[in-house]
């Protein structure tokens, strides 16, 4: 698979989505299904508890945008697509560090603020972290 290949290869990781229905658009979730895979991402080891991280040496950065206030989907919500991204699946995986940055709430937000979000990620992608 192509994407595997990718990822193989990447040092660094970065993954964007919108947050949808408190979790990953279903998209997504299907490429996460097909593609982090034992054999790939993580692999079981008799005696062993925890799986091997095969994809170790990576580090990732996700972005993630949504309509909810950041302060709501923190503390009522408990930010459940960030907790899934960061320690489920990256982590799992072997990813270190996975920085996350999240901008909402989208909907209510003004062209400037809007900028200030592409001027953002902009400046990361420059700092390439």
């Amino acid at each position: 698979m192509e994407l595997r290949q990718k990822i193989k290869d990447a040092t660094h990781l970065v993954v964007v989505f919108p947050v949808w229905w408190g979790s990953v658009p279903a998209g997504l979730k299907g490429i996460l299904d097909r593609v982090f895979l034992p054999g790939f991402a993580f692999k079981y080891e008799k005696g062993d508890l925890l799986p091997k991280q095969l994809l170790k040496g990576r580090s990732a950065r996700v972005i993630i945008t949504m309509d909810t206030p950041l302060w709501y989907y923190r503390w009522v919500y408990g930010a459940p697509a960030t907790k899934m991204m960061k320690k489920t699946v990256l982590g799992f995986c072997g990813f270190k560090p996975v920085k996350v940055s999240m901008l909402g709430s989208v909907i209510n937000s003004k062209q400037a603020q809007r900028k200030a979000f592409i001027d953002h990620i902009f400046d990361l992608g420059v700092k390439a972290d």
